[in-house]
């Protein structure tokens, strides 16, 4: 196993150092700030990856594994459990819509009712709730503003267009989908920690899912809380052995928003690790028959992607169309995420040194906060985490940190469900959940407040 992770350390370290020397040669610009911050995301990011590879590589070879134990699964605890959990998410969530409608208060002293303000806010903010609903609506369309909506990925949409059957009411069903995803993201998320943690703990995963300061688009008619629900759900049931029914969740969140299809890399791992544990050399053709049905459950894992692909073939011609607006319309294409914390630094500082405190409080500092923070706490659990999250959780933050126009970093990571589980392993002295918690709140309850006083947060 040594020799494995030798290995598979030079080759991570080849590849940074050839991702660096690349960086090096085409950035844009060398300022002190943002080449520091770059160096400092660079520098943590490769540490991490070595501090999980031998985590990683224990995990999946036969008899050096970690045992994992998890909670006995008694049908009056588990109902106790969920009843706690649901009262938590119900109650959470309503007091961040109250909290939201008193920030209002302050702001222009707004005297109509909480729901008046639901109706509003989605048509105020410059958020993506507004497209979703409009591919409800009216699905993808070639023409005016409408066909820059090609580039949101259509589980939602459909879903709200489901419910909206039973609610005559576009917005209405966007937030009864959204809220009740979050419901059962949040029963999800216990379940899975159950697997490796006991209940107290299990708890606190869902209680930081909810206090993270982006929680609170878990309330709006947003994707987080549906691509919340299938990564956790194609997790948990690929760790329960069912794999067919696994991917076909990771293939739906992958056809919610295009990062599911990483997911595959958490499946892979398992799916290794299950083989692993059922080989028996007398017994090859058992075991090829077992191989064989992971494969096919695999290749199940991109199909959401391809037919959102497919769609944009359908409606375009194109199956890329997507990314032409992308980098057209937002300038937005893939990089490295190093570079995208350079300019996010030089920005932040631009904006400081102009005065200009709506941009930098509301967009690039929460930024560069979401990203060390999230960096910071991959790097401190890369040896407790599970390691499958672990590599989740590495893969899925370069991607979402690439891009070249990163306008909503707290929000993808929120959608992140590793972290959570992380910030519980980093945190079981009570002092030190105490004041992550009350960091936390302060922070949700500052960042829903420049939310709301119409700071752009996206």
């Amino acid at each position: 196993m040594e020799k494995m992770n030798r290995s598979i350390s030079v080759i991570f370290a080849a590849v940074m150092a050839a991702a660096g020397v690349y960086w090096a040669a085409h950035v844009s610009s060398w300022t002190f700030m943002g080449t520091a911050a770059a160096a400092a995301c660079y520098v943590l990011f490769i540490m991490t990856g070595l501090r999980a590879i031998p985590a990683l590589t224990g995990y999946i070879t036969p008899g050096r594994s970690q045992q994992y134990a998890g909670l006995e699964a008694a049908a009056d605890l588990r109902r106790q459990a969920w009843t706690k959990i649901v009262v938590w998410v119900l109650l959470s969530r309503l007091l961040m819509a109250v909290a939201a409608y008193a920030f209002l208060i302050l702001k222009n002293g707004y005297t109509g009712d909480l729901f008046g303000y639901l109706n509003e806010a989605w048509h105020l903010k410059g958020i993506d709730a507004p497209s979703y609903l409009g591919i409800a609506e009216n699905w993808y369309v070639t023409e005016g503003d409408p066909r820059f909506h090609i580039v949101f990925l259509p589980f939602f949409p459909i879903l709200i267009k489901a419910v909206h059957f039973f609610t005559n009411n576009y917005l209405a069903a966007g937030y009864a989908v959204a809220n009740l995803c979050t419901v059962a993201f949040a029963l999800v998320a216990y379940e899975l920690a159950a697997l490796d943690m006991d209940r107290k703990e299990a708890f606190r995963v869902v209680k930081y899912m909810f206090i993270f300061p982006a929680a609170f688009f878990f309330l709006l008619p947003m994707t987080e809380s549906l691509f919340l629900l299938l990564s956790l759900l194609s997790i948990y049931l690929v760790r329960k052995k069912k794999w067919l029914f696994g991917c076909l969740c990771a293939a739906l969140a992958g056809f919610t928003r295009s990062p599911g299809v990483l997911l595959a890399v958490p499946i892979v791992i398992e799916l290794w690790r299950g083989l692993a544990e059922t080989y028996k050399p007398a017994d090859k053709k058992a075991f090829k028959r077992m191989l064989a049905a992971a494969a096919g459950c695999l290749a199940i894992v991109p199909l959401g992607l391809l037919a959102y692909l497919y769609i944009n073939y359908a409606v375009y011609g194109n199956a890329l169309q997507f990314s032409i607006y992308q980098r057209e319309h937002w300038f937005q294409r893939q990089y490295l995420f190093f570079d995208t914390v350079r300019y996010q630094m030089e920005y932040a500082v631009g904006k400081f040194k102009e005065g200009d405190s709506r941009s930098f409080l509301g967009l690039w500092l929460p930024n560069l906060l979401a990203i060390f923070t999230t960096l910071y706490v991959m790097f401190k659990s890369a040896r407790k985490l599970h390691p499958s999250y672990t590599a989740y959780m590495i893969v899925y933050f370069v991607f979402v940190t690439g891009p070249t126009w990163l306008l909503s970093a707290p929000r993808y990571l929120a959608a992140a469900f590793p972290l959570a589980f992380a910030v519980v392993l980093l945190t079981k002295d009570k002092a030190k959940d105490s004041a992550v918690t009350v960091v936390c709140i302060a922070g949700s309850l500052l960042y829903l407040g420049l939310f709301v006083w119409g700071y752009p947060i996206y």
